[in-house]
């Protein structure tokens, strides 16, 4: 009965998988299109020193910044260390022994004491004059500011070990001066950002100085980046202070805010935050930081990339395709010279606008990541049609029995229930399951181009290179939405708002670019086969396999061989988030198609994996190249796997993913028009001026 009718089985649990994913897509949809507002801020400590760059005071300059795109500017908690710093401020300090010693004006000495109040351990703070403070310290406020130090024949004898107090880097409240400064300029708004180091702090009387100044300051605040390494959490003492904070956040509607990685891989580590932004109900808005290495990215030295347009890129990819919502600008730089000129920052933020408003994008008013979290019963569906799926690919290659596709079918239905119907281990179900269903749809996408090839084969006769290209447009639209179904499967795996936060991360994204590329070979060997002279069905063959260990090698087919082996590598350390240096021609090719197509279309899909589905067909009509024939199927393998990844970066919009795909197609199509006329005119020389 099962073997009569499996595929049948197989096919009805696919398309139910099918059917209810659409209840993940719908839930994204929902939760992105309240996504659409950004902030660009600019730090007050950095900028004013900017202003004084030109003379200006930070009124004057910060007016500057508001007429040319800048809407929000971030006040960090006041520390001795940023008041030293401050040139409108006369704050020194020493240390005498384990005390700091401080001077300065009334106000800031006054200050500086009252916003000690918050230590855990109360320090003595001795009135030495009017203008002269000195605080009690401790060994373990001790910091240490290394230099080396070297002879005249510049051998290194050591360092000078300066010495310092950990008190000048606590936050002592929020400047009421500077709040006031910028509240007064048209345009712009405020956003307090505390400091907390939990070494020396009470963390419920830092949190509740925190919350009086929101009251009083800036009680319509819509996220809190915190500044420091350290969020308020809670103690052995006081076990109410983290749900104290959200309850109050929860009240006010203020989101957390998380500063992405400079890899573009989650966001910086501060400590107690996951706790916090991984609950569902808080809510969350995703950061960008300006990074040292992209503050010097203002002139970046291709043609068109001279002022600025490298950051507008850099943020509105932040933007539009990694759910930032709020853009903090640092100090650009052009050759080692910070940029004061306000009307330079104005143009990178007005491109930016420029090419945010037409999908939708509008300046300020940020709202939090859209709530999504789904019913993860549902996946028991998703996993049911994944299991089929990964069923039927096993049976075309390996030819299982129908008792063996049964077994596997009970077991992966079992794992389905207990994972997603259960519960247990919910988290490794959704990567094991993930990971399988991004493998098994380009697979089979992979066997459905493999088997055109066949087909096209056993044909005795040509056909016209016309149909040739519709033929290999045809096959590979077909890969595509098998492969998509895929995709779909992903999407409702990496599911939830923790997912679009980047707080939850797929980590098998390299393995599901290189699994499919050793698949590949096992599906080549079974329908095409190597030396097999007769194109029947799919059947892999050991002899086969044995024959060719056994082949003499020559040195040509080596040369080919470690070109192919360049090639994956490349296509391996080229994927995701990866540090590999993009050439400057190819970074200004990506940048043109980013800034006049909806979205950028992948080198891989669009140069390799996608125009090698016509070229097989070529192949296969024309009897010739069949040398090539793997090589091929490897590059579609590239291809059909590119396109999940494309879905595996859940925080890209996913409106954005499918157009991509779409462009891909499209773009492909064209350039595969123009390829298969070269490539035929090649074989048409070739046979008439060299073969003969």
């Amino acid at each position: 009965m099962f073997g009569k009718h499996k595929n049948k089985i197989f096919l009805f649990f696919i398309l139910i998988s099918i059917g209810v994913s659409f209840y993940f897509v719908n839930g994204r949809y929902k939760a992105e299109s309240t996504y659409k507002n950004y902030d660009i801020v600019a730090d007050y400590d950095d900028f004013s020193k900017v202003g004084y760059i030109e003379n200006k005071t930070p009124k004057d300059y910060f007016t500057d910044l508001a007429k040319n795109g800048v809407n929000v500017v971030s006040i960090n908690e006041t520390t001795i260390n940023s008041m030293k710093k401050d040139p409108t401020l006369n704050i020194r300090t020493s240390m005498v022994g384990m005390d700091l010693v401080v001077w300065g004006d009334v106000e800031s000495l006054n200050f500086i004491t009252n916003g000690l109040n918050t230590l855990k351990d109360k320090r003595e703070i001795e009135k030495i004059s009017e203008f002269e403070i000195k605080i009690k310290g401790r060994p373990s406020d001790l910091v240490t500011y290394k230099s080396d130090a070297y002879d005249l024949l510049q051998e290194r004898l050591g360092d000078d070990g300066n010495i310092g107090s950990a008190l000048e880097y606590v936050g002592l409240g929020f400047d009421e001066k500077r709040i006031n400064t910028i509240k007064s300029i048209e345009g712009l708004e405020v956003n307090l950002r505390p400091i907390y180091y939990g070494r020396y702090q009470d963390s419920r009387a830092t949190m509740e100085r925190f919350k009086g100044a929101v009251e009083q300051y800036n009680p319509k605040q819509r996220y809190i980046v915190f500044s420091g390494k350290e969020v308020y959490k809670n103690t052995v003492e006081d076990t109410k202070i983290t749900d104290d904070f959200i309850n109050w956040i929860k009240t006010k509607k203020i989101s957390i805010g998380m500063i992405e990685a400079s890899n573009q891989r989650g966001h910086l580590k501060v400590e107690g935050l996951d706790s916090i932004v991984k609950r569902n109900d808080v809510n969350k808005v995703r950061a960008f930081t300006t990074w040292d290495y992209l503050q010097s990215a203002f002139d970046y030295s291709i043609p068109g990339h001279q002022n600025g347009e490298e950051l507008t890129n850099v943020y509105y990819r932040a933007i539009s395709e990694r759910n930032i919502s709020v853009i903090y600008l640092k100090p650009f730089v052009k050759n080692d010279k910070i940029i004061v000129e306000a009307e330079k920052y104005g143009n990178v933020i007005k491109n930016l606008g420029n090419r945010l408003e037409p999908k939708g994008y509008e300046v300020g008013n940020v709202n939090p990541i859209g709530q999504w979290n789904p019913d993860s019963t549902l996946k028991v569906f998703i996993s049911l049609g994944t299991v089929c799926a990964a069923v039927l690919l096993l049976g075309i290659i390996f030819s299982l029995g129908d008792k063996l596709s049964l077994l596997f079918f009970v077991l992966g239905a079992v794992l389905s229930v207990v994972f997603f119907g259960l519960k247990v281990k919910e988290d490794i179900g959704n990567v094991l399951f993930n990971l399988l269903a991004i493998v098994t749809y380009p697979s089979l996408a992979l066997c459905v181009v493999i088997e055109n090839y066949n087909q096209v084969r056993r044909r005795k006769r040509s056909k016209s290179l016309p149909k040739v290209y519709l033929h290999g447009a045809m096959t590979l639209l077909m890969a595509i939405l098998i492969t998509s179904v895929g995709a779909l499967m992903e999407i409702s795996y990496m599911s939830g708002t923790n997912y679009l936060a980047e707080i939850n991360i797929f980590r098998g994204v390299k393995i599901s670019q290189l699994l499919p590329l050793v698949i590949a070979v096992f599906i080549y060997a079974a329908y095409v086969g190597f030396g097999r002279e007769k194109i029947g069905n799919p059947k892999l063959r050991l002899n086969e396999v044995t024959n060719v260990l056994t082949l003499n090698v020559k040195i040509w087919q080596v040369i080919i061989g470690l070109g192919i082996l360049v090639v994956l590598a490349l296509f391996i350390l080229r994927g995701g988030n990866s540090n590999t240096k993009v050439p400057g021609i190819e970074l200004l090719f990506r940048n043109l198609m980013e800034e006049y197509l909806p979205a950028r279309p992948r080198t891989k899909a669009l140069f390799i994996g996608f125009p090698s589905v016509f070229l097989l067909m070529y192949v296969g009509y024309n009897k010739r190249g069949e040398l090539f024939s793997l090589i091929l199927t490897l590059f579609v393998a590239i291809g059909q796997a590119d396109i999940v990844n494309t879905f595996s970066h859940i925080r890209t919009p996913l409106s954005m993913s499918f157009i991509r795909v779409i462009i891909e197609f499209v773009m492909a199509c064209i350039l595969s028009a123009i390829m298969l006329v070269v490539v035929d005119l090649f074989r048409k020389g070739y046979d008439k001026y060299i073969a003969k």
